[in-house]
Parts: structure tokens; C-alpha cells; sequence
């Protein structure tokens, strides 16, 4: 920014003038600690600054004299002076004679500085309050100290008055501090005394007069925050007035604005006076001058940019502006800095996109001026002009930074709302941000200017070249003769190197820009004859793009390189260089490289002969483009292998012109290379055959054969290769060996197949050469390997398992191999879909997963067996996966140790598992056989253990489905701790215990089990609401018949019972009748009267109606005593059959006396007068059985549906015979 004056580009602030701060000589003045850090304080703000980030509270504060004087408000032009009204002007107005303007300049520096440096919008004077020594008594009278306060006071506003007056005809604003002590602040006259003070001095009522004591350097701030603040408005009051009278005379001049002005190709140096336009400028000038003073940021970059409009306006008129000349150099040099003016107003307000768009604007429009001119892109000023703008918004930018600006994001912002198109529509375009029109960081901007630079020097070289051949006016020219004394390789390589260490600063990830700028350093550091330090840039960007393998980069890189290593005479370096650059020569090239390096040889010699010169070359700079194939991705150990090595040089190639001597083969293990010697021969393609090299342990290290790179041509290099051990081989380098006088050259290069090229294999050397392809992943690698372990696994299982028993798996294993091998295996129980618990066990082990480790009993001898049996429980029906992994080792014989790593091989199992036997049940309910309680005995079993009062009748049908036999060992009942249940009887025998007995599949066998029902402890506990758990289940003790394994245990298959749901059978009529009776012989006939009802006693009444077929014999009618619950009464009749056949027995009816309400009853007969009738229900008891439900299972269904075609013939009949 130095090529501009200062006074056009500084942030303005307002400016203050602080007088009386003076240091006071004496070191023991109260005041000087005071007044040394006010003057630290107020001047804290650095002067000149481009960029302020405090702009909106910040003062411009100068310390000053007193005494000091104002630049003249006015002056009058001679011309003027003898008029009847003269008319003054500014000193700096074109209108003065005198001024640096006159007669048609715009604006001069020294206008700014004016207003920056001279005249102030405020003025503080600090002056210190007259203080009378401290009585010595304190009955010593004051008069004389208070005439002495009144005198100091009176010179004081004196002082004040005579300053405000001088100020206030330019409308400064005068504000006082005066100086105190604190011991002056507790007078209570210290107020009095102010007062006083203000009005002798006509001071302003605000922001006017302060008092200021020795304070803290805290306080202090505050204080000076607090003056600066109060003043903020009387300054821009001061700048506004300004502002006003400006407008004034703009608008004075617009009536006579320039309308247009004919231009001329023929510059003129006639002076003549401003125009209106010119005017026009100046005043647009001075109000963006006067807003910015005032931090009014929008009105003054407004102003700038008219201004700037009206003076690309002016530069269309050569006769306004001509080319060349002071004011046309004052005008650029002034547009150039509304630029900067007016897009730094927009960077301050984050306007990223403005300011760069008004900085393109000011280059395309100053671009299109410079060729009217003569000035265009052929011209060196053009380019010094451009690197200029460029350099300065760098720079400004870089100041920006630094204070906190913060650039744009150039990532665009995706929108995940954007419409999806339709069929046959075109989709809407992505949102994305265009490079050229975001702001970038500074080195961008820095290297432009670089770059122009560079332009400007060669510009101004072609002339100088011209202007030397053939002289001109130009070569006297201040702005040549000014460019010669330019050092442009200084300026470049600044811009470059502040390009640099900003791209650094901001790569964010993206060093390719940083390692540009890199080159370009490098470039210019050769250009101007600085090889040593272009050498160190090139050594650090090569290196990095031998690692990215950038081969088209790296050639004029390293012909750079190569040149800087021929001016420092590094014949090493060179040597390197000329290898380095053969990979991407072409023809011509290569033979001018091969002669260099073959003149070098001949002319120099090494520095140390005994040791030769080592170059590696990078993949990307490999002159040697060599492929290796192996024609097996695997051999056995010891097992020759072939191999090829195809070296194809290119047309370009120059290895033919360079005294190779040798070709060494590097393999990847840590064999010796086997070193070729090199005989010339000639032929397009050669085919040369090395032999066995054999092994790493006795490899050959030297082959002689007649080989030669010829431009164009194949040389192929077949042979065998094998390996002691277990281990990938592959070719990992080449040297080529360069032995000339006492020169020893070796040059290292990497084996790389060539990229999208198939790999073709030689079957048939010359003179019939036949390639066949080779379609693997990677040919260019073998694998020796041991000879794969030979064993056959059988695993052997009975079919299907059965659900509870331990089924045994066999593996064998059987040795096809002649060597010892030692076997274990890993098994894997996967998890059953339904989460049933299973498990495999060995003899040792068992586990639900993984068996890790199991061995077998013997080491597998050749050609020999070996098994072991697993077991699994599935615990459930479905399929089981088990994941078999066998590890294989042998055994070396001598050592007994193991030769080499594991094998591994994977076998997977799927079994079936089946249930072995299938069940169903059936329950029924009847009433307890061995009866109820009567009444008369019910309270006399009152805590005694409960009997039965309901039988569950359960029948167990049991089926085999398994499809082997099954030997039952056992069947026994197992107890269930059930409180209210117990088994009374089953139809199992219990000595039938040792007894094997097989079944086949389909066998099926009942089980019937009578199961006694307690009544409920709870009183008021249902039968029917309650479900109860059955006394036992079935334990059913089995093994597969054909089984061969000895020792299995039985398997136990559990059948549980039912869950009983007993009926509530309430109150019931039983009759027994027998099942035959003789002809005119009497028999009994029992009846029981039961009452199931847990809750409700039962009042009844019973009748026997008389019949035909029978003599009865006892009261045929009559009440029956009170009976309670779960107790019965019993009744007998002598009956006498009368008629032979199925004879229906007589109608027993027993009715349930209610009593609808006995409360309202005061007697016996009244209440069994009001009582009602229910029959009870009278049953057969051989018919007797009932489901849960309580309906008898002889007539009815389980869902509750009457049977059909129901014989109830023998219903409570009996069979009479003669």
C-alpha cells in the first residue's frame, strides 16, 4: 500500500486535540505519574491505520501544544483582491493560485491530512486547579488562601474564555479537564469554585468542564472511555456541519454539471480550470470524507463509489484528464483509492461477493482506459499497474484477517427440498458457487501479483531488448529510466513467498495450490541466478511428487533441477537428473541426454572411486518398464518354478546408447541377486534363458548372456526359481550397472507390471515366439507352501437324534498322506431357532457353544485312522448346525516337533431332531368314590386331614414316533408336590420296573391314572374358578435299541399330566342301582343325597312315585335333614322287581325347599308356607362322568353340544331276569 499516499487509504476517526499534558520537569510534581499515563492512554491508538475493527468509538488523538495553531479557514485570491466583494477559498482550493491544485486538480493528500492531523472536532485542554497550601492551624483564618482561589480561578476561565472563542469560529467543541488533588476534591467549596469557573468562561452546561485526580490505571481508562464518549456527539455535530456546507456547494455547481466534452486522440497540456464535473468529484470526495469521519459507513462508501463514477466519467476525456500528465496521474492515483476505499466499506460489513465484484469492476473498467492510453497489456505500466491492485487487496485482506474478519465458505449448501422431477423433465440444477466470484484468501491474490509481475518483467524486457536494437523517446522516459532501477526478481519472489505461506496457512487438505506456488518460487529463484535456493524449493516438491508418482509434472521440474545442478557444477546431481529425466523424454531428447551423460563420464571423474554412485529412481521416473510373471500362483517347497521377466523399452529409449555392463536381479527374500552380464547383440526381441537360480539357501549369483535394450524391442528373461521354506517370492528391484573409466554407476529400479496391460506369457522362444495370456489376480508373486495335508473326514450319526437322549457323532479320520499328522478340531453348536437350551459334551467337556481343543487319541500315522465320538443333547425338536474345523500339523519324525503352520479344513453338519414319543390326553370328573361326610359326622372331622370330593379320571394315549426302536426301561410316576391333588390308583403295574420292553414306531400304549381332588382350604375359593397342577407326570426311561455305543444313559422323556380344572357339581341325586336283579327277589336300592356347594346348605324334601314293575318297600316321602356343604346323606329302599326285561326304576324326586323371605315369617308353618321348590338333578351313577365344564361326557361334547343318536335306555334301569 506504500505506493499510495497514506491520507487516501487511512480509517478515518474523528480527531481530537489533548493540550496541557506537558510533562512537568520537576520529578516531585503530584501530577507527573498522572499525566505520564494520560499520555500513554490517549495515544494507545496507532497512527496511519488501514483497517480498524474499533472504528465506531474510536478518536484520532494527538497531543499538541497549547499554543498550537490552525491551518487559515479562508484566504483571498490575488485576482480578487482589489473587488468590491471578494470572495474567499480554502488555501487548498483550485481556485488559489497558491494551492497545490490550481487550477483544475481534484484532491490533494494534504486536504486529508488536514482534517486528520491539523484541524480537530474537538479540543480538551487539561489545566490544573490552583490548590492552597494545608493550614498549619486550624484556627488560622482563610480569607487571604480565598482571595488567592479567586484570583487563580479568574485567570483560569480566562484562559477557557479566550480558547473557546478562538475555537468556536470553526466550530471546535472545547471541553476542560482540570487537575486536582484528592485532598482538594473533599473541600465542599470545590463545587462553588467550578461553578464559578463555568460561567466566567462560557463554557457549554454539557461535556464541557471535568475534574480529574491522581486515580488507579483502571480508573484512569474509565475515565478517558468516559471523556471520549461524551465528546462522540459534539465531534459529529462538528463533521455534519461540515457535511452541510459541502452539499451546499454541490448543489450550487449541479445546475452547471459537465453534460460532455469532446474527446481528442492528441493529449493537450493547456491548463485550464476545473470543470463542474471536477467539482462534482471533489464535493462527492469531501461528504464521503466527512460521513466517514462521522462512522455514517453506508453514506460514505455511497459517496466514494459517485465519486468514483464520476471520475471513470472524466478519464473518457483526454481532454478533461490528457494521458500522462500530473493530473491525470493524480486521478488514477485517486480512483485507485476510492477503490480501496469502497470495497473495504464492504468487507467491514461481511459483503464478501460486493467488494470483490467492485474490485472487477475497477479492473475491467481502468483495463479498458489503459489501452485509450497507450497504456494496454503490451506496456509494462499495464502489469505494474495490475500486480499493484491485486498486491494492495492482498494486503489489506491480510490486515482484515488479523483483526478478525473471517472469509466465506466455499462449500455450496445443498437444499434436501428440491422438488423431484417428474418423467420427462429436466431436474433442477444443483446449487454450487462460482470460484471467481467468492472472495479467497490472501496468497491467491499475492500470487496474481506475482504473476503480473512476472508479466511486467518480460514486457519491460522485450522493450529494453528494442530500445537497445533501436533507440526511441521512450528510453527517456521517467517511467523506463524508473523501471530500470526496479530489482523485479525481489519483488517477484516476495509475492510469491507471501503466496506461499498463506496457501500454507489455509490448505485445509489442499496442499496442490501450496506446492504450485512452491514451483513457481523455485522458477524464480533459478530465473535470477539463486540456484542453490531453487534446488532446496525443487528437492522438497519433487519429493512429493515421486510419492504421488506425477510423471507429467515432474519433467520441467527436473529440468530445472538439472540446469541449476550444471551452473553449481553438482556433476553427481546432474548424473541423477539425467536418469530421472530419461522416463519422459522422447527421441531427440534421450540422445541428448545419453551424449551429456557419456561427455560427463569422459570429462570428470567421482569423487571416491572405490564406492560406486547409487541412484534409485522413483515407480514414476522408472526407465526400465519391467514386468515379472510366474506361471503358478503356488509351488510346493523345493519345487522349481518358472518365471519371466519382460523388459519392454519404449521407441524413445536411450539405454542402448549407454554402456551398460550388468543387469542385477533382486528377489524379495534374502537370497543373493543373481547379477547378468550384459554382451551386445542385436535383434527386436530377444529371449534370453537364465536357468535354475535355485533356492535361497544355494542361489545362483551369476549369469553371462548376450542381452541389449534396444527402442521398441522385448527382452525377456526366463527361468526356475524354488524356496527352502514356506514363503512369497516376487522380483522387487533391478540395477543397472553403468561402468565407464573410472565412473561405477548403479541404477536402482522398482519392478511395476504395466497398468491395463494383460499379462502374456511365453510358451515359445524365438525364432516362433507364441504368448499365451495369463488370467490371474496377481501373477507377479508365487507362494511356495508346503504339500497340503491329505485326510479324508467321515462323520457318522444315526439319522435323525431324539429329543433327551445323548446322540453319539463318530469322526474318523483317515490319513491319504505319508507323513505323521497330528489332528484337533473345534466344534460349533449354532443356537436353536427357539432358544432351546442344548449342549455337546466328550468324555471331559461339555458346553452349549464352542468345544475349542479337541484331540484325538493318536497321532494320525500314514495311511492309518483315528476317531473320536462327540455327543449332542438338543433338548428340542428342529435342526442343529454344528461347524466342524479341523487343524492338521505334521510331526517331524527326528525332533517330534512340528515342520510347519496348521491347516485348517471345514466340515459343517446338519441333524434332524424328532421327538421320540408322542402323547394326547383325556380327563373326566366324577365324585369321589369314598364319599362325603354326612351332617351328623361333619363337625366331629372338623380339623382333620380332607378327604377327596371329586375324582379326575385321566387316560394318557402314548405313540412312538421315533423311526428306530426304542428299549423302555421304566415308566414310574413322578410327584409333582401338588397340595390338592393325589393319585389314588393308575392302571400302571408297579412291578413291571426291570422289565425291558421295545417299541417300533407306531406302538402305542394307555396309561389311566384316577386322581383325587381336595376340597379348598380358602372358604370362599370355587372349584370351578380354580385350575390345579396334576400330583405326577410320567417318566418314560428309554434307549435306542440298536444302539452300539456302550455306556449311554437312559434318556428320560417327561409326559406331564393335564392341568385340572374341576367342575362345581352343586347339589346331585346319585343312584347305584345294580346291574341285574331276580324276578319277585327283593334288592337294595342306594341313593345319595350329595351337596358339592362349598358355600350353601341345602334344605330338601324327597318322594318314590309308585310304579307297575316294583314292590317298594319304606317310606316313600318325606324331608330330609338340613344338608351341609360337601357333605351327603344316604338313602336305601327294598325294591321288589315284578316284571322280567329292562325295567326303567321308580321316579325318585327330591325337590329344594328356598324360603323367598323369612324375615317377614314369625313362625315355622308361615315360612315353609312362603317357601318355593327346585328339583335336583338325579344321575345314574354308572353314567357318571363329567368335563370340566360339568357336562356329562356321555351325552354331550367337549364344546357342549348334545350327541346324536343317544341310547338312554339302561338311564336308571335295571336288567330283571327270571
Amino acid at each position: 500500500m506504500n505506493s499510495y499516499p497514506i491520507e487516501l487509504l487511512v480509517q478515518h476517526a474523528p480527531l481530537m486535540f489533548v493540550a496541557g499534558l506537558d510533562v512537568p520537569p520537576a520529578e516531585r510534581d503530584p501530577f507527573r505519574p498522572l499525566i505520564l499515563r494520560l499520555r500513554e492512554v490517549l495515544t494507545s491508538r496507532p497512527k496511519g491505520l488501514i483497517w480498524d475493527m474499533n472504528r465506531a468509538s474510536a478518536f484520532n488523538i494527538l497531543l499538541v501544544d497549547k499554543n498550537v495553531r490552525f491551518p487559515p479557514r479562508k484566504v483571498i485570491s490575488p485576482s480578487e483582491q482589489n473587488a468590491m466583494n471578494p470572495h474567499p477559498h480554502s488555501p487548498l482550493s483550485p481556485l488559489i493560485p497558491t494551492s497545490p491544485l490550481h487550477p483544475d486538480g481534484l484532491i490533494a493528500p494534504v486536504w486529508v491530512r488536514k482534517h486528520v492531523e491539523l484541524v480537530p472536532s474537538v479540543y480538551v485542554l487539561f489545566l490544573k486547579l490552583w490548590e492552597s497550601p494545608p493550614p498549619l492551624s486550624p484556627l488560622e483564618g482563610r480569607e487571604q488562601e480565598m482571595e488567592e482561589e479567586r484570583k487563580h480561578d479568574q485567570e483560569l476561565a480566562t484562559e477557557l474564555s479566550q480558547r473557546k472563542r478562538t475555537l468556536a469560529e470553526r466550530g471546535i467543541k472545547l471541553t476542560a479537564v482540570l487537575l486536582a488533588s484528592r485532598r482538594l476534591l473533599d473541600d465542599p467549596g470545590l463545587d462553588v469554585r467550578l461553578t464559578f469557573i463555568r460561567k466566567q468562561s462560557s463554557l457549554d452546561a454539557r461535556a464541557a468542564l471535568f475534574v480529574l485526580s491522581p486515580v488507579s490505571s483502571n480508573e484512569l481508562q474509565e475515565f478517558v472511555k468516559s471523556l471520549t464518549e461524551a465528546l462522540r456527539e459534539p465531534s459529529i455535530e462538528y463533521y455534519t456541519a461540515h457535511s452541510k456546507r459541502v452539499r451546499r456547494k454541490r448543489n450550487k455547481h449541479s445546475s452547471s454539471a459537465y453534460s460532455g466534452y469532446q474527446t481528442s486522440a492528441v493529449a493537450t497540456t493547456r491548463a485550464s480550470p476545473l470543470r463542474p464535473i471536477g467539482w462534482t468529484a471533489r464535493y462527492e470526495y469531501k461528504l464521503a470524507t466527512f460521513a466517514e469521519f462521522r462512522v455514517e459507513e453506508e453514506v460514505a462508501r455511497k459517496h466514494y463509489e459517485d465519486c468514483w463514477n464520476i471520475l471513470s466519467e472524466m478519464f473518457n476525456s483526454t481532454t478533461l484528464l490528457p494521458p500522462r500528465t500530473k493530473r491525470w496521474a493524480e486521478a488514477r492515483v485517486l480512483a485507485d483509492s476510492l477503490n480501496i476505499k469502497v470495497y473495504k466499506f464492504y468487507l467491514y460489513n461481511s459483503e464478501h461477493p460486493l467488494a470483490l465484484a467492485f474490485f472487477n469492476k475497477h479492473i475491467r473498467r481502468y483495463c479498458e482506459l489503459s489501452k485509450g492510453w497507450g497504456m494496454g497489456e503490451e506496456t509494462f505500466e499495464y502489469w505494474s499497474w495490475l500486480a499493484r491492485q491485486y498486491r494492495i487487496l492482498s494486503e489489506l485482506l491480510e490486515i482484515a484477517l488479523r483483526s478478525g474478519m473471517r472469509l466465506p465458505e466455499l462449500v455450496p449448501q445443498i437444499q434436501d427440498d428440491r422438488p423431484v422431477p417428474q418423467l420427462g423433465q429436466e431436474a433442477s440444477p444443483a446449487p454450487g458457487v462460482n470460484p471467481s466470484t467468492v472472495l479467497q484468501h490472501p496468497g491467491y491474490y499475492y500470487l496474481q501479483a506475482a504473476r503480473c509481475t512476472e508479466e511486467r518483467l518480460r514486457r519491460f524486457k522485450t522493450i529494453e531488448e528494442a530500445e537497445a536494437a533501436h533507440p526511441s523517446p521512450l528510453s527517456q522516459s521517467p517511467a523506463f529510466n524508473n523501471e530500470k532501477k526496479v530489482d523485479h526478481w525481489e519483488l517477484i519472489l516476495e509475492l510469491y513467498s507471501k503466496a506461499y505461506e498463506h496457501f500454507k496457512r489455509f490448505a485445509a487438505g489442499h496442499t496442490r495450490l501450496t506446492f504450485f506456488v512452491a514451483v513457481h518460487i523455485a522458477t524464480t529463484y533459478h530465473s535470477s541466478g539463486k540456484h542453490d535456493l531453487a534446488i532446496k524449493f525443487l528437492e522438497r516438491i519433487v519429493k512429493v511428487y515421486h510419492k504421488e508418482q506425477w510423471g507429467l509434472v515432474l519433467k520441467p521440474l527436473l529440468g530445472l533441477w538439472y540446469e541449476s545442478s550444471k551452473q553449481l557444477g553438482d556433476i553427481q546431481s546432474c548424473i541423477r537428473l539425467i536418469f530421472e529425466r530419461m522416463f519422459a523424454s522422447n527421441a531427440a531428447e534421450s540422445e541428448i541426454l545419453a551424449q551429456d551423460l557419456l561427455e560427463i563420464l569422459k570429462t570428470t571423474k567421482p569423487s571416491s572411486a572405490s564406492e560406486p554412485l547409487v541412484i534409485t529412481l522413483s515407480p514414476v521416473e522408472n526407465i526400465v518398464p519391467a514386468t515379472v510373471l510366474f506361471y503358478e500362483s503356488q509351488a510346493g517347497i523345493g519345487v522349481s518354478t518358472p518365471f519371466q521377466l519382460h523388459i519392454a523399452t519404449s521407441t524413445s529409449s536411450c539405454l542402448h546408447l549407454i554402456p551398460f555392463s550388468s543387469l542385477t536381479i533382486h528377489f524379495s527374500d534374502n537370497r543373493s541377486p543373481t547379477i547378468i552380464n550384459r554382451s551386445i547383440s542385436e535383434g527386436k526381441q530377444q529371449t534370453i534363458r537364465l536357468g535354475d537360480l535355485g533356492d535361497d539357501e544355494n542361489a545362483c549369483q551369476s549369469v553371462d548372456c548376450a542381452f541389449d535394450f534396444i527402442p521398441g524391442a522385448t527382452t525377456i528373461f526366463y527361468g526356475q526359481v524354488s524356496s527352502s521354506s514356506a514363503k512369497d517370492i516376487t522380483i522387487t528391484r533391478l540395477t543397472l550397472r553403468v561402468q565407464q573409466n573410472d565412473w561405477t554407476i548403479d541404477i536402482n529400479c522398482d519392478v511395476n507390471p504395466l497398468p491395463n496391460a494383460e499379462p502374456m506369457w511365453l510358451v515359445s522362444p524365438e525364432p516362433n515366439t507364441k504368448f499365451i495370456p495369463l488370467r490371474r489376480t496377481d501373477t507377479s508373486i508365487v507362494q511356495f507352501r508346503p504339500a497340503p495335508h491329505e485326510f479324508k473326514v467321515d462323520i457318522r450319526h444315526q439319522g435323525k437324534a431324539l429329543v433327551g437322549e445323548e446322540y453319539p457323532i463318530d469322526i474318523i479320520i483317515t490319513s491319504q498322506d505319508s507323513r505323521i499328522l497330528d489332528i484337533t478340531f473345534d466344534l460349533l453348536l449354532q443356537p436353536a431357532e427357539d432358544d432351546t437350551v442344548h449342549y455337546i459334551s466328550t468324555n471331559e467337556e461339555r458346553t452349549t457353544s464352542l468345544l475349542r481343543g479337541i484331540t484325538f487319541n493318536d497321532s494320525l500315522e500314514p495311511l492309518g485312522a483315528t476317531q473320536r465320538t462327540i455327543f449332542l443333547n438338543a433338548g428340542g425338536t428342529g435342526s442343529r448346525i454344528l461347524d466342524f474345523s479341523f487343524q492338521s500339523r505334521t510331526r517331524s519324525p527326528a525332533s517330534q516337533g512340528y515342520s510347519d503352520e496348521a491347516k485348517e479344513h471345514l466340515e459343517t453338519l446338519v441333524i434332524d431332531v424328532v421327538e421320540p414319543i408322542r402323547y394326547s390326553s383325556q380327563v373326566t370328573y366324577s365324585p369321589s368314590r369314598l364319599g362325603l361326610p354326612s351332617s351328623f359326622s361333619y363337625f366331629s372331622q372338623l380339623g382333620e386331614q380332607a378327604q377327596t370330593i371329586l375324582e379326575a379320571n385321566v387316560t394318557l394315549m402314548i405313540e412312538c414316533t421315533a423311526e428306530c426302536k426304542l428299549e423302555v426301561a421304566e415308566m414310574k410316576w413322578t410327584s409333582m408336590g401338588s397340595s390338592r391333588t393325589t393319585l389314588l390308583d393308575s392302571s400302571l403295574s408297579p412291578d413291571s420296573a426291570g422289565d425291558l420292553i421295545e417299541w417300533r414306531s407306531g406302538d402305542a400304549f394307555a396309561v389311566d391314572a384316577s386322581i383325587g381332588i381336595k376340597p379348598s382350604e380358602e372358604p370362599n375359593d370355587k372349584p370351578v374358578e380354580t385350575r390345579l397342577q396334576s400330583p405326577v407326570r410320567l417318566d418314560v426311561l428309554w434307549r435306542r435299541a440298536d444302539n452300539t455305543h456302550p455306556n449311554i444313559p437312559l434318556a428320560t422323556t417327561a409326559i406331564l399330566l393335564p392341568e385340572l380344572y374341576p367342575p362345581q357339581l352343586g347339589l346331585s341325586v346319585i343312584v347305584n342301582p345294580p346291574a341285574t336283579a331276580k324276578l319277585h327277589s327283593p334288592f337294595t336300592l342306594s341313593i345319595k343325597i350329595r351337596n358339592s356347594d362349598p358355600l350353601l346348605s341345602a334344605d330338601l324334601s324327597f318322594s318314590l312315585e309308585p310304579t307297575d314293575a316294583f314292590v317298594i318297600a319304606g317310606m316313600r316321602a318325606g324331608r330330609l335333614p338340613l344338608i351341609l356343604p360337601d357333605t351327603e346323606e344316604a338313602l336305601s329302599f327294598n325294591l321288589i322287581p315284578t316284571i322280567v326285561g329292562v325295567v326303567k326304576l321308580p321316579l325318585f324326586k327330591v325337590q329344594r325347599v328356598e324360603v323367598e323371605d323369612s324375615s317377614r315369617s314369625e313362625t315355622v308353618e308361615q315360612t315353609r308356607s312362603s317357601s318355593s321348590t327346585e328339583i335336583v338333578p338325579t344321575i345314574d351313577e354308572r353314567w357318571n362322568a363329567v368335563d370340566r365344564l360339568g357336562h356329562n361326557v356321555h351325552f354331550y361334547t367337549s364344546d357342549g353340544q348334545a350327541r346324536a343318536e343317544i341310547d338312554l335306555s339302561l338311564w336308571l334301569a335295571i336288567l330283571v331276569l327270571a
